[in-house]
């Protein structure tokens, strides 16, 4: 009987191990949609590098059906002397996910959702998913059951953000590894999922990933004249010298362009056309009731650092935006060209593109 025991015992350890529940089990972050050694390199072994003094610590707040909004951040920290001259290393490195609807004001939605997720190196999520995703991090616009009592869109962002520090000096940036657009793309639809879940507003069926993830059609490009085309857009001249440029996706429903100054990477310009109805909604009320400028169609605003023009293009609402600029002959070169692509009117009249 005791023999009988002792394996019974095993074999219920053996099962429990098996299942990561004992002795050691894995670790959950961001409302339990991440695990512990579950693909990412941030949450495996490998983000230490091999280093005995690391950790990884989560914190966390829901979402809530009375109080819509949360964030949940992983952090991973390491400690060592280098080998090569005895310096003191550390790094510091975090993945952030929020959820909670987009800014009242035009500028600051603006400023969230075109400067940080509509810029060159963006791809659009896959399986028709609102949003878009890089090895950085990504958006995505939740359902129209998760929208607030004012009609704004409720959107769920993930960013991966580090330092390397060695010696009394020197840093680096040294982002957290999401595993790449591919892998990025379902955690932050995994996040998402659960973030749902507890604000009470999650479909029937949860999102999935489940096709491969949009190629940019090239690598950054740098040019020295002022009168070179940029993203491959006839017209669309920067004005400025020693630059560097990155076409982003050209689809039906978005496309971008980002400029930035080399060798600083100080952001130029950017401009993206967006026609995917959830995405486009993020836009909605901030386009004013007026057209940008004489013989533009549609109605926009320019603001301080950004400009916004929202228009009918092929039967489908369609929003065109600019940020770093307010310069509308950029904007205009950019649209018309969307819209010549899109086969519909022109945005912007002749002569105002440059």
């Amino acid at each position: 009987m005791i023999s009988a025991l002792v394996l019974v015992l095993a074999g219920t350890g053996l099962g429990t191990w098996a299942a990561d529940t004992w002795p050691w089990p894995r670790d959950r972050y961001c409302w339990g949609a991440w695990q512990e050694d579950s693909g990412p390199g941030f949450l495996g072994d490998e983000a230490f590098d091999d280093v005995d003094d690391g950790s990884r610590t989560g914190k966390q707040t829901a979402p809530t059906r009375e109080r819509p909004t949360g964030r949940c951040d992983v952090t991973i920290t390491s400690n060592y002397k280098s080998s090569y001259d005895g310096d003191k290393v550390s790094t510091d490195q975090q993945v952030s996910v929020e959820y909670g609807p987009v800014p009242k004001t035009a500028e600051a939605r603006l400023a969230m959702v075109h400067d940080g997720f509509l810029g060159g190196d963006m791809v659009p999520l896959p399986d028709g998913l609102p949003g878009t995703v890089n090895g950085r991090g990504g958006l995505l616009v939740l359902p129209e059951s998760c929208d607030t009592q004012d009609g704004r869109p409720t959107v769920v962002t993930m960013q991966a953000s580090g330092t390397y520090t060695s010696g009394p000096s020197y840093v680096q940036n040294d982002p957290a590894d999401l595993g790449g657009a591919r892998q990025a793309a379902e955690l932050l639809v995994a996040a998402a999922n659960r973030g749902m879940a507890a604000a009470g507003c999650a479909p029937d069926e949860p999102l999935k990933v489940s096709s491969p993830v949009y190629d940019l059609p090239g690598d950054r490009e740098r040019i020295f004249s002022t009168s070179d085309d940029v993203c491959g857009i006839r017209g669309l001249h920067p004005g400025t010298e020693d630059i560097e440029y990155q076409t982003g996706a050209v689809t039906r429903d978005l496309q971008t362009c980002s400029v930035r100054g080399d060798p600083d990477g100080v952001p130029y310009l950017q401009l993206a056309m967006v026609a995917q109805p959830r995405l486009a909604a993020v836009f909605d009320g901030i386009a004013g009731e007026r057209p940008a400028a004489r013989g533009w169609r549609g109605t926009g605003t320019i603001g301080e650092e950004h400009a916004i023009v929202r228009a009918d293009c092929a039967g489908r609402t369609t929003v065109f935006l600019m940020g770093a600029s307010t310069d509308l002959g950029h904007l205009a070169a950019f649209a018309n060209a969307a819209t010549a692509r899109l086969r519909c009117a022109p945005i912007a009249p002749k002569g105002a593109a440059r």
